[in-house]
């Protein structure tokens, strides 16, 4: 068996050994009372393909670790809730390219901080709203609006003084990557020659394996019981 026993006697295990190799695909039911467990293990590749709907719940919290890339594709719409608070870091470059409009709605305060630069660039019209106040504060110079007029404090004031505008570094969004798509693969019509020696061996001990006697940890009913304790 692939684990000792009787000291893993509620585990049903179906395990495969690599052809030319050292590893093995194992699917295994670990049984316990409070410890039940669905157990699967792929050597290389694991596809899942679902012709149809997929729903997963879980009731607890769920990991994911990935030591490579993740990609991802949906062909219509993504709908995501967080009914607490959500976190992201990303310490590289974060692209983000939306075709149609833009939405982002804050209830208290939306703050943004950049180290070296903020660009924004619209190609008509760029529109601050702001209800009661707004300021633009830069090199020890301000401009300041709000409900009693317009303040402008600095060094000095220069209207049409000639100077020309600063430029920005301009957005490079770019595009993500697709994955891969699993491909189901066509089955091979078992012939007809083979199907009585496949019954027969289904109909034959040599298809089964005794299960351990050894219940409840009593003594075993086994007479050929493997285990070292039986």
């Amino acid at each position: 068996p692939p684990y000792a026993l009787p000291e893993h006697k509620t585990r049903t295990v179906i395990r495969t050994q690599s052809h030319q190799g050292d590893g093995f695909n194992e699917l295994r039911f670990e049984d316990q009372a409070d410890q039940e467990q669905i157990w699967l293990h792929a050597q290389k590749d694991l596809e899942l393909l679902t012709n149809n709907d997929r729903t997963e719940a879980i009731g607890n919290d769920s990991y994911l670790s990935i030591r490579n890339d993740r990609i991802s594709e949906v062909d219509n719409d993504d709908h995501h809730s967080v009914h607490g608070q959500r976190h992201e870091h990303t310490e590289g470059s974060q692209h983000l390219i939306v075709q149609g409009t833009l939405h982002v709605k804050a209830g208290q305060a939306w703050l943004t901080e950049s180290g070296r630069e903020l660009h924004i660039k619209a190609g008509h019209k760029v529109v601050l709203d702001a209800g009661s106040e707004l300021t633009l504060n830069a090199g020890g110079s301000f401009l300041k609006l709000d409900g009693g007029g317009v303040t402008i404090s600095g060094p000095s004031v220069k209207i049409n003084a000639g100077g020309s505008p600063a430029a920005g570094s301009g957005q490079a969004a770019e595009t993500p990557l697709l994955p891969g798509r699993a491909v189901a693969e066509a089955h091979e019509a078992i012939p007809p020659t083979s199907l009585p020696k496949l019954k027969d061996f289904q109909l034959s001990e040599a298809a089964l394996m005794p299960l351990c006697g050894k219940i409840n940890d009593t003594q075993c009913s086994r007479e050929d019981c493997p285990c070292l304790a039986g």
